[in-house]
């Protein structure tokens, strides 16, 4: 099987945002069963370092004090934004407002539905297409596929993986399945042989 850009890319994504909501699915019934209240769910954060900081004053500053549904928020529009990228094109990411589980799954359904929109030949181009990178630290200029391999597909997995780590301190229930998600046939599902 040979790869193209939309495996790499707008695939990746889509597959890790299903996995992501399938886990707050599972967080979602976790809350519902022992309490907790679905607000205090989204205002999750991960353990902080010891640092005495304000940690509301550093949220826009440090992404490691960012809340669950920031994390979810950001997983979405960083791959909706690092396609848009790709295609050469510019797009302003939604605000992150999500009060909900609910936003939070609409938020990813939307993105899902415009990954699943481009066509694989559109992203093709984007991997050798200059990419400029401007952010608050200064202006990073790459080609596309250094772009995606080195930015985008970390940036997400980040958030995604930051996400699954804020649930899983939370209570919820959750394993390396959950993160990985259904990815390969399962052929025999009996269980392997004790090693001797």
């Amino acid at each position: 099987m040979s790869l193209n850009a939309y495996d790499l890319s707008a695939e990746v994504f889509v597959r890790g945002l299903t996995n992501l909501r399938a886990q707050l699915v599972k967080a979602e019934a976790a809350t519902t069963v022992r309490g907790g209240g679905e607000a205090a769910l989204l205002a999750a954060r991960p353990a902080q370092d010891g640092h005495d900081e304000d940690v509301a004053n550093s949220v826009t500053y440090d992404l490691h004090a960012y809340t669950l549904a920031a994390h979810v928020h950001w997983a979405a529009e960083g791959s909706r934004a690092a396609i848009a990228r790709l295609l050469g094109s510019r797009s302003e990411p939604a605000a992150s407002n999500a009060r909900s589980l609910s936003d939070l799954y609409d938020r990813i359904d939307t993105t899902i539905l415009y990954l699943q929109t481009i066509a694989p030949n559109d992203l093709e181009a984007g991997l050798g297409r200059t990419i400029v990178f401007e952010h608050r630290r200064g202006c990073v200029s790459s080609d596309g596929s250094q772009f995606l391999l080195a930015y985008a597909i970390p940036h997400f997995f980040y958030h995604v993986t930051t996400a699954y780590g804020i649930l899983r301190s939370q209570g919820v229930q959750l394993t390396m399945g959950d993160f990985l998600g259904n990815w390969g046939s399962v052929q025999d599902t009996r269980p392997l042989p004790a090693a001797p």
